[in-house]
C-alpha cells in the first residue's frame, strides 16, 4: 500500500484525487453489499402486510393448503417440505411469488391483485419464521429476484 501512495504522490494532487475517488467508490460498493446482505437476511415484509395476507390466504388458499399452511391436499407452505423445496439457495422470492401469482388459487389462477399475492407471500414468510420489518414487500420482480430464500 505504501508503494501505491508513493506512486500516487509523485503524480501530484491529481493522482491523490484519483486515489481518493477510487477509495470512495470502493467504500460505496462495500456499503451497497452490506445493505443487500441485510435485505437478504430478512425484513422483507411488514406485520400489517402479513396480517392482510393471512386474511387473503384463509379466504382463497386454506381449502387446499390447510388453515396452518400444512398442506393437504395441496403442497405444504411451511415445515420441512417447504424448506426443502424453497430454501435450497436456488430459489428467489420472485420464484415463489411468480408460482403463487401464476397458478393460484387453483380454481381461479391470477384472480387476485398483485398486492394481494404479495400479502400472501408476506404471510407465508411470517409463518416460516422470516422476520418482519417496517417496509412492505412490493410486487417488483427485479427486487424480489435479488432475494434468495435461505435457511434461517
Amino acid at each position: 500500500m505504501r508503494k501505491l501512495f508513493d506512486r500516487v504522490g509523485s503524480g501530484g494532487g491529481l493522482g491523490r484525487a484519483r486515489l481518493g475517488l477510487v477509495l470512495i467508490g470502493l467504500a460505496l460498493a462495500a456499503l451497497q453489499a452490506i445493505a443487500a446482505d441485510s435485505e437478504q437476511a430478512g425484513e422483507l415484509y411488514s406485520e400489517v402486510q402479513a396480517a392482510r395476507g393471512e386474511s387473503v390466504y384463509q379466504q382463497h388458499c386454506s381449502a387446499c393448503h390447510g388453515a396452518r399452511l400444512q398442506g393437504s391436499p395441496a403442497a405444504p407452505l411451511t415445515g420441512d417440505a417447504f424448506r426443502a423445496r424453497w430454501e435450497d439457495g436456488g430459489h428467489t422470492l420472485d420464484d415463489l411469488y411468480y408460482i403463487i401469482r401464476s397458478l393460484m388459487p387453483n380454481s381461479a389462477p391470477g384472480s387476485l391483485s398483485k398486492a394481494q399475492y404479495a400479502d400472501v407471500v408476506a404471510y407465508i414468510l411470517k409463518v416460516n419464521g422470516y422476520p418482519a420489518g417496517a417496509a412492505e414487500l412490493v410486487p417488483n420482480a427485479a427486487a424480489m429476484k435479488a432475494v434468495t430464500l435461505q435457511p434461517h
